[in-house]
């Protein structure tokens, strides 16, 4: 089993044959289910031939990496030179060998953090998952040490697994859609691949993974409409995936919060806080590099045209405007938040980083 399996499954090595406190056997085959079809945001792109998943969170952690990576460097890096310009700690007699290696300590950490942030760009980003209709296949992309894994549609378990997640609103619980690919005798995983993002209803996993099963085997009119997503690389679009990443329900189809005071506080402290992380992380989508696509499924998503018998809602009048970067009111609060984060930022580089130069100053 790969780390990223190990990581995200908490140590289970084998998948237990019934559900319980870790989730949920989702139906295969003619089984039936109670619940609905629906994509509920989870599908980027859908056609005839293959099906795009909506991309994950990893960008979100590159960019905490980044901007934290250059704040703590850059602050190492403030009090290195305060000393060394104002100070004149390279004339002093005690500087070889005493604080000459204090220093270089000190320049090394600042140096890591750097190089963290950086890594964090340069590194490849994984793809979304790929569903190929006609191949019968899902594409993933399980790290650079496994590289591409393909799963047989037909041979995978689908899951409902509970995760646990910590931020500033405190600690949630959710439920990811997943496949398992296991081992024919024992049950042992081999692969744990995530299809979206957690979702706080316990349903929303099988409703969409009913979808999943629909678009595989019945009749593209029997499927609800898919709820189009903003277009992949459009920086136009950021403040919607921002929304929708960082705000899930609490605020609308238009974008203007739900009413409440709970609603209004969290989307004022969380994004306060969160934008430049969230930015980055969004900016870092845009640039880093991403591995090559297998032959067998580059060569279909490059076939054109490409026919699509399933449904997509039309964008709102608020959605389009939004998705170009012209939704005003959801462009002054963002701009708000952007404020109120950019001087947070700065603060945290300005309480570490600036005293050294006025303390070398009054010396």
């Amino acid at each position: 089993m790969n780390k990223n399996t190990r990581d995200a499954l908490l140590g289970m090595k084998t998948l237990p044959e019934q559900g319980g406190g870790w989730g949920l056997l989702l139906k295969t085959g003619g089984e039936i289910s109670d619940l609905a079809p629906a994509s509920v945001r989870s599908i980027q792109t859908i056609n005839d031939s293959f099906l795009v998943f909506a991309p994950g969170q990893e960008a979100s952690g590159r960019g905490f990496s980044f901007v934290m990576g250059l704040i703590i460097g850059m602050v190492g890096l403030s009090m290195i030179l305060a000393d060394v310009v104002l100070g004149g700690v390279l004339l002093r007699n005690d500087f070889w060998p005493h604080l000459a290696g204090a220093y270089g300590i000190l320049l090394f950490i600042s140096a890591a953090f750097i190089a963290w942030s950086v890594r964090s760009v340069v590194r490849p980003l994984s793809p979304s998952v790929i569903l190929s209709r006609r191949l019968r296949r899902f594409y993933c992309w399980l790290g650079p040490k496994v590289g591409w894994r393909t799963l047989e549609y037909d041979a995978v378990q689908p899951v409902s697994m509970v995760a646990r997640s910590y931020s500033l609103a405190g600690s949630a619980t959710g439920h990811v859609l997943a496949i398992v690919d296991l081992e024919s005798t024992d049950r042992r995983i081999r692969s744990y691949v995530p299809l979206a993002q957690p979702h706080r209803d316990i349903c929303v996993p099988e409703m969409i993974w009913e979808f999943i099963r629909g678009y595989m085997s019945d009749d593209p009119s029997n499927l609800p409409e898919v709820d189009p997503l903003p277009p992949l690389g459009d920086k136009r679009a950021d403040f919607v995936v921002l929304d929708r990443r960082l705000y899930g329900n609490l605020v609308d189809d238009q974008h203007r919060i739900k009413p409440g005071v709970f609603p209004m506080v969290y989307v004022g402290i969380v994004g306060s806080f969160m934008y430049w992380f969230e930015k980055a992380g969004l900016w870092i989508s845009r640039k880093a590099p991403r591995p090559e696509l297998p032959a067998e499924i580059r060569a279909e998503m490059d076939t054109t045209p490409l026919e699509n018998s399933f449904k997509v809602r039309k964008l709102t009048e608020a959605e389009r405007l939004a998705y170009s970067g012209r939704l005003n009111y959801l462009n002054r609060r963002w701009l708000l938040l952007a404020s109120i984060c950019t001087v947070i930022v700065l603060m945290m580089f300005a309480v570490p980083g600036l005293p050294p130069w006025f303390s070398e100053l009054n010396n």
